[in-house]
């Protein structure tokens, strides 16, 4: 295989007057340079690499050009600290009314008798995760902490001899956690991230999901806002001898932050 690759670049340089150079490196991989370097080859020129040897095959003019760039991209790895706090609240309150009685019928005079019921509950609650991984400049990184919850399943199946109901549980896996990959210029990084939030809905065998897809970039050391969700949702219901009414919230928020390792 190298040998095919040598013997295109030279075809190649005889075609348009350019050399073949091997710039060796001292800290990057070819693969983690390619993408930056490839836009400043000049036209008719060629670039590629293995290892930690790049193949450039170009004019001594742009050859020096690529050596500076790789003098500045090829610099030893940086250890990171990728942390992702998410923070939640849930709000549920509930209030209503009702009457009961009867009526008896005898005696000296009808009696009666009966009672009537107030009631009203708000309940408070606050979920916070920090969450910390690990890694080097350009490397993927991936964290997530969680467990599994079975579930009720209910199936319905419609067949010639009519409708069939089945009842089972399934395994669900719920976690916190994400996916990033951190790219550093400078004291600025920038941050491919997938962060999730599952966790166990208010009715048997449901299931909160979030989700994100983003791409932010910021300064080394300081706190990014990533985005959040939140939702509202009320109900009443009237009748004769009683009033109930219920409202619930739910909020959450995701916040970065990458650090430089020593």
């Amino acid at each position: 295989m190298k040998r095919l690759l040598f013997a295109l670049l030279i075809y190649g340089s005889a075609a348009w007057g350019q050399t073949l150079e091997i710039i060796a490196l001292k800290h990057r991989s070819a693969e983690q340079l390619l993408p930056q370097l490839a836009p400043f080859v000049e036209s008719g020129g060629a670039l590629s690499g293995v290892d930690r040897q790049l193949f450039l095959r170009a004019s001594g003019r742009n050859q020096a050009e690529i050596r500076k760039l790789v003098a500045v991209l090829d610099t030893p790895l940086r250890r990171l600290m990728i942390s992702v706090r998410q923070d939640g609240t849930n709000a549920e309150d509930a209030r209503g009314a009702d009457v009961s009685g009867r009526v008896t019928v005898g005696g000296d005079a009808p009696g009666v008798s009966g009672r009537a019921r107030l009631y009203q509950s708000d309940s408070r609650s606050r979920r916070d995760t920090l969450q910390q991984v690990q890694t080097i400049d350009g490397g993927r990184a991936a964290i997530m902490v969680g467990q599994s919850f079975l579930l009720p399943l209910r199936q319905v199946v419609m067949t010639p001899a009519g409708v069939v109901v089945s009842e089972s549980f399934v395994q669900r896996d719920l976690g916190t956690g994400f996916v990033a990959v951190a790219r550093v210029s400078g004291e600025r990084v920038t941050l491919e991230i997938s962060p999730r939030d599952d966790t166990p809905g208010s009715l048997p065998g449901s299931v909160n999901v979030q989700r994100l897809l983003t791409t932010v970039s910021g300064r080394l050391g300081e706190w990014l806002e990533l985005g959040g969700s939140g939702g509202e949702y009320s109900a009443s219901s009237t009748a004769i001898t009683s009033y109930s009414a219920g409202s619930a919230s739910r909020q959450r928020r995701l916040l970065l932050k990458v650090e430089e390792l020593p």
